[in-house]
């Protein structure tokens, strides 16, 4: 039975006296208990579809064509109040980054509560506070967050990324829809707890019988949950079908353009890179870093972020850090970069800066959004670093350099940020490293913010970079698929220690430590094949290593096309 029916939507914008149409002739449908999964580029009309069904179009949207129908109910033909009443309880949605959907300043409770209290009141509904509290208790538990009390009363802060999560999915199932919309639910989380998200809404959607629509750009996440592939691109439905049928045999050149560009673990395609046997540029031995407590009423032994670390990075090659959140990998590269000073242990710099800079090291930061000076164009900001490496007369010179180096026109010295993609930002970024002249460069998570299509173009970009500039990198990511293909060789940081190291060739064919064999098996890929190469990890391991975002023991390992 259809549950949604989309039916030759057609949709536009206008501003600025202008009118651009965003979605074209956009037909798809989601059964009763299926799960559809709808991924494209950003900027492709994912997201524009979800409002449209959702009832949350800005005033600037207007719909040119097409319908909407909800279990035979025509969306666009009922009056607002009715929309709303649909909110919720026929649809909700689950969204994308757990911090910012948050208001700081309110308890988790008082989220769940709002929510909770006007739904029934659009209903015509009423209940008791002391009801809602059980029932959100009741559903917080649903979603394996076991301590439901203290969550209730947290603040936003004092939960981890995976347990906001978990509290949104909590928000989404208060009065129990008949279709969740999960949008990018994973995207801004560790891979182990992406791993566990998902878990839990593929069970979910099982056990309460509810209907999936999965809006990502990951097409390994596409893999662990649909059954039906729908892929998006300019505002068109290029192709669809269902998820073996698209994934083995992709009809659109578009569709195995974004399979192509998804980094492989195992296989053939996997890219090795060769080990740098050049003198050492940072050695770090036995470096330890302890954080001390503040305040008059702090007083002790302090915070230990790292300890025992020893690393040689040497010059030319690319050195990976990887871990979960809070495992020490930034503390271990604010140090290298001499930003942060070590508690115990050595750190010997054997390299020099290059003529004319003033550091041997540079950062390029995880989302190049933030990172970028809005009130400035990309002149402005590459005329930061250049300000004291170059004179004023080749500064103009220098940044049309830089540009071309990354690829970009030199008209986009103009340009502001708002007015560039996200591969384009983070291209100025690299841009604004390199005009200090570095010869090492810290990436941290650089590609984790960019579509998988993007990604690939950065890290091919970055490759190219350090072959022409002699380049040393040290990435920091959670991302081992990245690291597998971009490395030559990683270090994996767990709880401030290093427990395995070595190249990634002889990590994953061979991971010693259960906590990297966690990292692997964590890791969303695209064929049945990969699945059965990553290595295997017991749920007693699972609840030794992983650090769970439920506050119990971590969900038991899925296997197949869970």
């Amino acid at each position: 039975m259809t549950l949604l029916d989309v039916n030759g939507l057609n949709m536009s914008f206008s501003g600025y006296g202008r009118t651009r149409q965003v979605l074209h002739d956009v037909s798809f449908s989601v059964g009763a208990s299926e799960r559809v999964a709808l991924i494209g580029e950003t900027g492709s009309g994912k997201s524009v579809t979800a409002k449209a069904i959702l009832g949350t179009l800005p005033g600037n949207a207007s719909v040119d064509g097409g319908s909407i129908a909800f279990d035979g109910l025509d969306l666009f033909r009922q009056s607002m109040a009715d929309r709303e009443k649909l909110k919720g309880t026929a649809f909700s949605i689950i969204m994308q980054d757990p911090l910012s959907s948050f208001n700081p300043v309110f308890r988790i409770g008082q989220h769940l509560d709002d929510v909770m209290y006007y739904a029934d009141r659009r209903r015509g509904e009423v209940s008791s506070a002391a009801e809602r509290k059980a029932r959100i208790h009741d559903t917080l538990r649903k979603v394996q967050l076991a301590d439901a009390g203290r969550v209730y009363n947290a603040w936003p802060f004092e939960l981890s990324g995976g347990m906001r999560q978990r509290v949104l999915i909590a928000l989404a199932l208060l009065h129990r829809p008949r279709m969740l919309i999960a949008d990018e639910p994973g995207t801004a989380l560790d891979v182990t707890t992406q791993d566990e998200i998902l878990r839990l809404i593929n069970r979910l959607v099982a056990e309460e019988g509810l209907s999936l629509l999965m809006i990502t750009h990951n097409l390994g996440v596409v893999r662990q949950t649909a059954d039906r592939v729908l892929v998006m691109r300019h505002g068109k439905i290029v192709e669809q079908g269902p998820l073996a049928q698209v994934f083995d045999a992709p009809q659109e050149q578009y569709t195995r353009d974004l399979m192509a560009a998804v980094p492989p673990l195992y296989g053939p395609q996997v890219v090795d890179q060769p080990v740098s046997h050049k003198t050492p540029m940072i050695t770090l031995q036995g470096v330890k870093k302890v954080y001390a407590k503040r305040g008059l009423f702090n007083r002790g032994e302090g915070h230990l972020a790292v300890d025992d670390i020893n690393i040689t990075v040497n010059e030319g090659e690319i050195f990976g850090l990887a871990g979960e959140s809070g495992s020490g990998k930034t503390t271990v590269a604010r140090m290298m970069m001499g930003l942060l000073s070590q508690t115990e242990g050595m750190i010997a710099v054997t390299g020099a800066p290059a003529e004319g800079a003033q550091r041997l090291s540079q950062i390029v930061y995880q989302n190049p959004g933030t990172s970028l000076n809005p009130k400035r164009t990309v002149a402005q900001t590459l005329s930061v670093p250049l300000a004291r490496t170059e004179v004023p007369a080749d500064r103009q010179a220098r940044m049309e350099e830089l540009l071309t180096l990354v690829r970009l026109p030199v008209s986009y010295l103009s340009k502001y940020p708002h007015e560039l993609s996200g591969g384009q930002k983070q291209r100025v970024a690299i841009a604004r490293a390199l005009a200090a002249k570095p010869r090492l460069i810290i990436l941290d998570e650089p590609t984790s913010a960019l579509d998988v299509s993007v990604q690939k173009t950065v890290i091919d970009l970055l490759l190219e970079l350090r072959e022409s500039l002699g380049l040393t990198y040290v990435i920091i990511s959670h991302d081992l698929s990245l690291m597998r293909n971009f490395c030559s060789r990683i270090a994996i940081m767990l709880k401030g220690e290093i427990v395995e190291q070595g190249t990634p060739a002889e990590v994953f064919a061979e991971a010693r430590h259960p906590y990297t064999r966690a990292l692997i098996s964590a890791i969303p890929v695209l064929t049945a094949e990969e699945q059965a190469l990553k290595p295997s990890v017991t749920e007693e391991e699972r609840a030794r290593f992983l650090v769970t975002s439920g506050g119990g023991q971590a969900a038991p390992q899925a296997t197949g096309t869970e």
